[in-house]
């Protein structure tokens, strides 16, 4: 009987660091983290890729401030209205025909306040708020269809005419330009190792409206997926 309680003993001070460890490192309530996040984001019916670095450290009990850096690889949806109007302008005003396209990669900074919902278990769920600056990037690209072009030539279908548009004053083509983005959301954090998680989450974006591009602000819906460590 002796041997046994000293054996529980031991095993129980030697369990006891490791208890420790894991929640004041790698579980509940963690001293900061830092995790990479991929996924996707949809924005007025265009979908496009998210990607971001994101880090915080502990201000008070499962209460974290972050920062992070992101690239949306696509937000045409906010470009849309200029092309929809220079192809407008340009089939009414000179019979020229074309079609609008392009892209608008946005990178981004933010930061803001990180509250983890404290579990009986492993999983760390959380919700978040932020606010930062977006980087908008446009983009245009206008192809021929059918007409004349302002010099008179008629190019090939499908032939790139940006250039030619821009010259001749038929485009101007909009600036880079920052906007103030605005973030909520939440995710969980499932353990799979000493320190290491998965994490998922749910991201809401809003982006200030840019007066060269559009009037209504940009809303951006977007699930993450990644791999952090929490120490």
């Amino acid at each position: 009987m002796r041997t046994l309680m000293m054996t529980a003993a031991v095993t129980v001070l030697a369990a006891a660091p490791l208890l420790a460890q894991e929640k004041g490192a790698g579980g509940q309530d963690a001293a900061g983290y830092v995790t990479g996040l991929g996924g996707f984001a949809s924005s007025v019916g265009n979908t496009t890729g998210d990607v971001l670095v994101e880090g915080g450290v502990r201000i008070a009990p499962h209460m974290k401030v972050f920062g992070n850096v992101g690239r949306f690889g696509n937000l045409q949806a906010d470009l849309q209205p200029t092309l929809d109007a220079t192809t407008s302008a340009l089939a009414n005003n000179q019979g020229l025909n074309v079609i609008g396209g392009g892209s608008m990669p946005a990178t981004y900074v933010s930061g803001g306040l990180r509250v983890e919902v404290p579990t009986n278990t492993r999983l760390v769920p959380y919700v978040l708020g932020g606010i930062g600056v977006a980087r908008l990037n446009p983009a245009a690209q206008f192809t021929f269809s059918s007409g004349t072009m302002p010099d008179g030539s008629s190019p090939a279908t499908g032939a790139d005419v940006t250039a030619a548009l821009v010259s001749s004053g038929g485009f101007t083509a909009p600036p880079s330009s920052n906007a103030l983005m605005l973030t909520l959301g939440g995710g969980l954090q499932v353990p799979v190792a000493l320190h290491w998680v998965i994490d998922a989450g749910y991201r809401y974006s809003r982006i200030a409206a840019d007066d060269t591009l559009t009037a209504a602000p940009l809303n951006a819906n977007g699930m993450t997926f990644g791999f952090g460590y929490r120490f």
